[in-house]
């Protein structure tokens, strides 16, 4: 929607049909939104705007030899209707001589369970299909139904939310792997042509309760700005929203360049932003930085101004507690850094399991532990893996203890002068204070002999009067422990490189 190609409008009046395809195909050229050959797939409600964009892009598809499939996901939350909607998309796509492909979801139970609105659970559910089928169908692009309607609604609704420049700006016409070919049409245009074409769609009633605040600002705020303020409000939002983002690209290069500057990727889904090189850039580099770093784990959240502001307040150490929980991430302010990651499940009961000697394996929760004599002569070389450690046999008792961290540990690391608490151990080796309480703990009579991917204990290292060898290996046993491994050998590489 902005401005590259300044010819480029948004259509609201007059309804011509005839202008329709010639609105859209202009828009889809100026934004460049399709390449030659792609396979698109179209979402579709089976409503007046989802079919409207399936027909354009049957339609148009042959400009650029598009390979196209349909998608619809049935949220459940209208019954018999649903039901109907989604014969309705296999009648349409059949009849277009289209692959379909169907899904659905328990909408009501993800808002539950998340404490979010019916809306933002579908929507959650239903993008997070969208890019199931894509990637398992190897869809170039996804093609989303909104209009320039949408894009003027989404304005008010977040202008009322209390959403900064960036979030005012709407949405992108390309954004990751979504497009939006219609979104410079309005409602009325579409409509228009699809009765002029004689091509059937659904009615969801839902849409006329005032019970959403979204609706509210269609049926009821709009019309009394355009009757009382500005026959012409649609248009001129619409275009303020297009200099929004004309302006939000001529910055996206120095957010590119903010981030080389302050931010890293840790693991492929934990991100790192330095607070001294942060805090050094202008204040509207800084929100824009966290907001691009936020939204990448927020996914197709929308992110408000508030937000923004509490990681500012954390930034800057305004923030008591060091964490801001979001649905779906945690955000840490660890030392001299920022750091944003998935969230986790609780941390483990601190409780003990007992590995009773060699040659046996230890399930306990999350991890498994093993441990066995090396009876062939004595390797040159320690082994590599972090996940296995070599220690002098006669100085390990059984039976081993397997278990987390606990307030007051205390632990003598290799070439250490002497024993020191594990909290400074942990410091010293970068491991936010977060991610301590899921760390395993191997012990022999107490004392503890290894942190696993880290470091062992000075008294039971090999030295040259060792006759015989202890290999201890520990692995996950579950998805929530390879992740913390995943996690901790991330930030072991990052404390070996800065050493």
């Amino acid at each position: 929607m902005s401005p590259r190609n300044p010819l480029i409008q948004p259509l609201f009046e007059p309804a011509d049909p005839d202008l329709f395809l010639p609105a859209v195909r202009r828009f889809v050229r100026g934004e460049e939104l399709f390449k030659p050959g792609l396979r698109v797939l179209a979402a579709v409600s089976g409503g007046p705007d989802s079919v409207a964009l399936l027909h354009t892009l049957v339609r148009l598809g042959p400009d650029w030899g598009l390979h196209l499939g349909v998608a619809h996901f049935n949220h459940g939350l209208r019954g018999r209707d649903s039901q109907e909607d989604a014969a309705f998309v296999a009648g349409l796509a059949q009849g277009l001589d289209l692959p379909l492909h169907l899904g659905e979801g328990d909408v009501r139970g993800l808002a539950r369970t998340q404490k979010i609105s019916l809306q933002m659970a579908a929507r959650r559910l239903r993008l997070a299909f969208l890019e199931q089928i894509r990637r398992a169908q190897r869809y170039d692009l996804v093609a989303l139904g909104h209009t320039a309607d949408d894009q003027v609604e989404l304005f008010f609704l977040r202008l009322l939310r209390g959403a900064g420049p960036e979030g005012i700006k709407g949405m992108w016409p390309c954004s990751r792997r979504l497009v939006r070919p219609l979104l410079a049409v309005g409602k009325g245009v579409a409509l228009a042509w699809l009765q002029r074409e004689k091509l059937p769609y659904r009615e969801d009633l839902s849409n006329l309760s005032r019970n959403y605040l979204r609706n509210r600002i269609r049926l009821d705020l709009m019309p009394l700005l355009q009757r009382d303020y500005n026959p012409r409000l649609k248009a001129a939002v619409w275009r303020l929203m297009a200099l929004l983002q004309e302006d939000e690209r001529s910055l996206g290069d120095a957010v590119d360049r903010a981030w080389e500057a302050a931010g890293t990727w840790v693991a492929p889904d934990y991100a790192a932003l330095s607070l001294p090189r942060l805090l050094a850039l202008s204040p509207a580099l800084q929100t824009r930085l966290l907001r691009r770093t936020l939204g990448g784990f927020l996914s197709h959240q929308e992110i408000t101004a508030d937000q923004v502001q509490n990681l500012l307040d954390l930034a800057q150490g305004k923030k008591s507690g060091g964490l801001i929980s979001f649905t779906t991430c945690r955000v840490a302010r660890a030392g001299s850094e920022l750091h944003l990651f998935p969230a986790l499940p609780p941390p483990p009961a601190p409780n003990i399991s007992l590995l009773q000697g060699p040659g046996a394996m230890l399930a306990a929760g999350d991890w498994r532990l093993e441990a066995r004599f090396l009876t062939e002569p004595r390797p040159s070389q320690p082994p590599e893996s972090p996940d296995l450690v070599w220690l002098d046999a006669d100085r390990v008792s059984f039976p081993l203890g397997l278990r987390p961290v606990l307030p007051g540990d205390r632990f003598w690391p290799e070439g250490a002068k002497g024993a020191r608490k594990m909290q400074d151990f942990l410091v010293d080796a970068r491991i936010p204070r977060w991610l301590r309480p899921y760390l395993p703990l191997v012990l022999s009579e107490e004392r503890i002999i290894w942190v696993p991917g880290l470091r062992r204990a000075e008294p039971v290292k090999i030295t040259p009067r060792t006759s015989r060898l202890l290999e201890l290996s520990l692995s996950p046993a579950t998805p929530a422990a390879a992740r913390i491994r995943e996690l901790l050998l991330a930030f072991a590489r990052r404390t070996v490189r800065r050493a």
